[in-house]
């Protein structure tokens, strides 16, 4: 199953090796090591960079100045895509050509505070996708000087914002859902990265507009990225985002009820465009407050897998770890700590011996090797909280119980050591946020496991081992994809 095609650069007059704009400032991720002046470790996934003097010289001079020359924009593409650079662009100057669609069904009261939210600054264009309240949707519209397109029968959120965008003649068109409280500013911060000619979209942090609640459902992190896939943001949710308009083509995916927003960043991706995630800047999304109505639509959010793993395959992880960390973790886990020891050994002694060109020392080895194992465990415990538990409570509830309590209780080590602590950080110590993230990494493994099963895939499931994997790193959060919200 493939989607709508979008519109590649090259039809736009682009090249897909475009140095990065000159002009514009670029700095090194906080996060990135670097062991000696010609090596950098970072990126998502992390990857070791090897520079010539040349190019050390260069990466000196980022943040200290804009990117100037020839040489500085082509390192400067080369380290924002593997996303061991960021971008610093200046505000947007006014006026910002661009549209905001927002879709909506049968919730006047959240759109007219989400209209609201948005102001007059920009032409809004909302469409009822066969609201059964359609007439105070269209009050809402006309209090706020909104532009209304009424669809008779709904098609879903991704048939609504191609109801949109096919109205849209901006540059840039900016989608926002109806449970949002976007404010003022945030459009005219994310346009300034369009800047970069193979930009195709920047998404803001989405944060819960009830802080109580804990993290928003769809926040993504703290740390700003290139978004694709199997990497620290494998995508960005269409709660809030700005995009290229010529860029789209066909836009969303309207046989996708859930998943349609990751579809097209992917599509946008496979067809050479970035898509840069900015958690700088912040949009206020109304997360469900009842708990079994958050845990339905983590449920929802999993299903998508499945359809997404057939439009793009080996394009899902949710666990990705070498080979060497995997052995270690495992003999860790069989209760024998000296075999664990020595796998450790023996990977960080074939580390060290596959650096020893890059002159980083034997301490960037030791401390590379003893990250990887880390990254493994805590993979390794969100893997099992999302999916061992309920395959382990399956078997139990099958009359297996015996074996199942042996493995429950191999994972509550892992589950505890993991503690969600990347998700629900800096709530994690809030018991109410920790039950609600444990419960709903369970929905959102039984919601993929069904979503797999009606496509017929496995993959997804599956952890991904190899000699030349990921060091042990998974990504940082699993996929979580966007449910439906209009």
């Amino acid at each position: 199953m493939t989607g709508p095609a979008v519109t590649g650069p090259a039809s736009l007059g682009r090249r897909l090796d475009e140095p990065f704009p000159e002009g514009v400032w670029v700095d090194i991720a906080p996060d990135v090591r670097r062991p000696n002046a010609n090596v950098l470790f970072g990126g998502t996934p992390p990857r070791l960079l090897r520079l010539s003097r040349r190019g050390a010289e260069l990466v000196s001079g980022f943040g200290t100045g804009p990117v100037l020359g020839d040489a500085s924009a082509r390192m400067a593409r080369r380290l924002t895509d593997a996303g061991v650079a960021i971008p610093r662009p200046s505000r947007a100057a006014e006026p910002v050509d661009v549209t905001v669609v927002v879709p909506v069904r049968d919730r006047p009261v959240e759109l007219a505070a989400c209209l609201a939210s948005l102001g007059n600054r920009h032409p809004v264009v909302v469409v009822d996708d066969g609201s059964t309240g359609s007439d105070a949707v269209a009050a809402a519209c006309r209090r706020y000087g909104a532009e209304l397109i009424r669809r008779d029968v709904s098609g879903g959120p991704a048939a609504a914002r191609n109801a949109g965008l096919a109205a849209v003649t901006s540059q840039l068109v900016a989608f926002v859902d109806s449970d949002c409280l976007p404010g003022t500013g945030w459009i005219e911060s994310l346009a300034a990265y369009f800047v970069d000619p193979l930009l195709a979209g920047a998404a803001p942090r989405i944060v819960a507009a009830a802080r109580w609640t804990g993290p928003s459902l769809l926040d993504l992190g703290a740390r700003p990225a290139p978004v694709h896939p199997a990497s620290g943001v494998p995508y960005v949710p269409a709660a809030a985002v700005v995009f290229r308009r010529a860029a789209l083509g066909g836009g969303y995916d309207e046989r996708l009820r859930y998943g349609e927003d990751v579809d097209l960043v992917w599509r946008l991706v496979e067809g050479g465009w970035r898509v840069r995630y900015v958690p700088e800047v912040e949009v206020a999304h109304r997360d469900p407050a009842a708990v079994v109505q958050r845990l339905r639509r983590r449920f929802e959010y999993g299903t998508s897998v499945g359809p997404l793993e057939r439009a793009h395959p080996g394009a899902v992880t949710h666990l990705a770890v070498g080979s060497g960390p995997a052995c270690t973790v495992c003999a860790l886990l069989l209760g024998l700590p000296g075999l664990g020891a020595v796998s450790w050994a023996v990977s960080a002694a074939h580390l060290y011996w596959r650096l020893r060109p890059l002159a980083t020392g034997g301490r960037f080895a030791l401390w590379l090797s003893f990250r990887s194992v880390l990254h493994a465990w805590v993979g390794l415990g969100r893997w099992c909280t999302t999916f061992a538990v309920p395959l382990l409570a399956t078997f139990a509830l099958g009359g297996r119980a015996r074996v199942a309590r042996r493995a429950l209780g191999a994972t509550v080590v892992l589950i505890g050591s993991a503690s969600l602590a990347d998700r629900l950080a800096p709530d994690g110590r809030d018991r109410r946020v920790l039950v609600d993230g444990f419960l709903g990494e369970l929905a959102y493994g039984v919601g993929v496991l069904a979503g797999c099963a009606r496509a017929g895939v496995v993959a997804p499931l599956l952890p991904r081992i190899g000699l030349r994997g990921s060091g042990g790193r998974r990504p940082r959060r699993p996929l979580r994809t966007p449910a439906a919200r209009r």
